[in-house]
């Protein structure tokens, strides 16, 4: 029923053979790919897809202070929005269907002008990206972020606003069940409410361990997924306790954990679906 996929800059600094040798060991179907245009070998990594047979199912853009959508800075903006359009052409290149937007920067959690300013500058980038990304075929996937992350669109109620203000029908939303867990007061209601939009799906328990590993009732969350029809892939994310999340990205960490985790996730997932399909 669905595609199960591992986002790979949660893996850290190890190699790309590697993480796609433990995801194919594993059962999973492809990979969420960091959005890095400027330093990804296209050809490289196709023939490493290629030799595993696992696809990309989406890349996960990586939103630092430069690639800021919201930021009061003209220039910071523009390379932001650049960022995207270039993410766009790396996913149309490895046969990804949707880049993830963040619509201001990983880690910043407060205005630098105003809310309403940095709104309108983040729905006029998404704007701009949105369009390029029509004309490849691609979608963009707007994620929410939690208060402690990030601070304009923290749920899915406030990112469904910038989407429907965009108003592209290449801009759509995902899910990340880490994040509706600490913002969402109802996650059954809000994927019901954004179901026409939906097109990504993020897995991380509640403590951002494998699935299962916590107290997300992912059952609920499967079963929602199932009644509204959700078509995507199942993504995990899950990572070790971490204030800075893209620190990750420059660490090593441990092949065991990583193992442990991937199974778990999989495994968690691959048991609610053949429950509710019982």
């Amino acid at each position: 029923m669905y595609r199960y996929s591992a986002t790979q800059w949660i893996f850290g600094n190890e190699s790309l053979e590697t993480s796609l040798q433990r995801l194919k060991k594993y059962g999973y179907d492809g990979v969420e790919l960091a959005a890095e245009p400027y330093t990804t070998d296209i050809e490289a990594t196709r023939k490493l897809l290629d030799q595993y047979g696992l696809i990309v199912t989406s890349l996960c853009g990586i939103y630092t202070r430069e690639r800021d959508l919201a930021s009061p800075n003209a220039e910071i903006r523009a390379k932001a929005v650049q960022y995207v359009k270039d993410s766009v052409d790396m996913a149309a290149a490895l046969g990804a269907t949707h880049v993830i937007v963040v619509p201001n920067a990983v880690g910043r959690t407060n205005t630098e002008s105003t809310r309403a300013e940095e709104w309108v500058h983040a729905v006029n980038g998404i704007r701009e990206a949105g369009q390029y990304a029509a004309t490849k075929n691609i979608n963009l996937a707007i994620e929410a972020i939690n208060r402690f992350e990030a601070y304009l669109a923290i749920n899915l109620t406030t990112a469904l606003q910038l989407v429907e203000e965009v108003n592209l029908p290449s801009v759509k939303l995902m899910a990340d069940a880490f994040h509706m867990n600490i913002e969402e007061r109802d996650e059954v209601a809000i994927l019901k409410k954004i179901a026409p939009y939906l097109i990504h799906v993020h897995i991380a328990d509640n403590t951002r361990e494998a699935a299962g590993m916590g107290n997300t009732d992912f059952e609920a969350i499967l079963r929602t997924l199932k009644e509204i029809n959700y078509q995507g892939p199942l993504t995990m994310e899950f990572m070790p306790p971490v204030g800075d999340t893209y620190t990750i990205a420059e660490q090593g960490g441990s092949e065991e954990l990583f193992d442990q985790y991937t199974e778990r996730s999989i495994q968690e997932m691959k048991r609610i679906v053949a429950k509710l399909n019982g």
